[in-house]
């Protein structure tokens, strides 16, 4: 029955469809919910290390339920942007209620889109879960995403070559704005060196494809259903891409690897990244906050990732860390704290 607990990562876009239903005050009632009650919520409720026995996790492997739960993300996903894009272009709305919208399609762009994009595209040998991963990532802008995540983050993280690594003091907006324009340019050059290692014509490049898509998508929404709606669109998506950005920010924010006496960087360590057992993160993002153990091995089913022993611990869950990176007068010092905590 544990594994119940896996629809709750449906509450972000039903918060949306409800939210998207009323104007003035009820419009902000998923972002009050998510941004104010389950941060407290996962300060008051007891945190879970608890990981699977070996038979648990053989069982886990193999049930197809948690399959299910990304698979219906999908439709529910595309559902709720398509009531977004009805609900913004009707008349008499004002400014608050635009700013309400924006933010609740913000974050299901950025919790569900590029959270379960990421969770289906490491799933490189899958065709399917990849091709369901691009549906996600692409409506959220992100068709690059994955090409480097796999390739660049995962090889990279914790030292200065990876762009979705924060340095010790590093401010969040300027290493957004440095992770997204040097991460699509490094996918570039990424996948330009593997095909030439192939002997593939660099017109093969797949970023021509990942860059065509989200202009293409902007385009036809201004086309279609015109200015207003590709703009709140592009400004949904924009606040999506930052709440990625956060994410990366904090969950290796002042952690670095070694480098040996031969130039190479040590392997990457459950020390490399910070890690949050707060259960309604865990659940809400696909178990993204047992980060070390995600890093260990990038292809592991959210299920089965577990709280491995020495990772260093945030001071708050995921949703709360989301919200004081936006803030670096109140993040850094908090940081501060918690690295020397931990001897860094």
């Amino acid at each position: 029955m544990k594994k119940l607990k896996y629809i709750a990562v449906y509450l972000v876009p039903v918060l949306a469809l409800i939210s998207f239903q009323f104007q003035g005050f009820w419009a902000y009632t998923g972002i009050l919910v998510l941004y104010a009650l389950i941060p407290i919520a996962e300060q008051i409720l007891p945190q879970d290390s608890y990981n699977f026995e070996q038979s648990e996790r053989k069982l886990a492997e193999e049930d197809r339920f948690y399959d299910l739960i990304l698979y219906l993300l999908v439709p529910i996903h595309l559902v709720v942007i398509a009531v977004f894009l009805i609900t913004i272009t009707k008349e008499g709305l004002n400014t608050s209620d635009y700013i309400a919208y924006i933010l609740m399609m913000g974050t299901v762009l950025g919790v569900n889109g590029i959270n379960g994009g990421h969770e289906l595209g490491h799933k490189t040998e899958h065709p399917f879960k990849m091709f369901m991963a691009q549906i996600l990532l692409s409506s959220s802008l992100q068709n690059h995403f994955m090409r480097y995540h796999n390739s660049g983050h995962h090889r990279d993280v914790a030292t200065p070559l990876d762009f979705s690594s924060a340095d010790r003091g590093a401010n969040f907006y300027s290493f957004a704005l440095r992770s997204q324009i040097g991460g699509y340019f490094k996918t570039w050059k990424l996948e330009s060196e593997r095909l030439k290692a192939q002997g593939k014509n660099s017109l093969a490049n797949p970023m021509i494809l990942c860059t065509i898509i989200p202009v293409g998508i902007l385009l036809s929404l201004y086309i279609f259903l015109g200015p207003l709606a590709c703009g709140t669109y592009f400004l949904a998506s924009v606040y999506g891409i930052s709440i990625l950005e956060s994410q990366n920010y904090f969950s290796h924010y002042g952690l670095r690897r070694k480098m040996d006496a031969n130039g190479r960087y040590e392997r990457v360590k459950p020390h490399h990244s910070w890690n949050s057992d707060h259960l309604i993160g865990r659940v809400l993002l696909f178990e993204l906050t047992r980060h070390s153990d995600h890093h260990y091995q990038g292809a592991k089913n959210y299920q089965i990732l577990e709280s491995r022993e020495g990772s260093p611990m945030l001071p708050f869950g995921y949703p709360a860390m989301l919200i004081l990176s936006y803030f670096p007068f109140l993040f850094k010092p908090i940081m501060e704290k918690q690295l020397k905590k931990y001897g860094f």
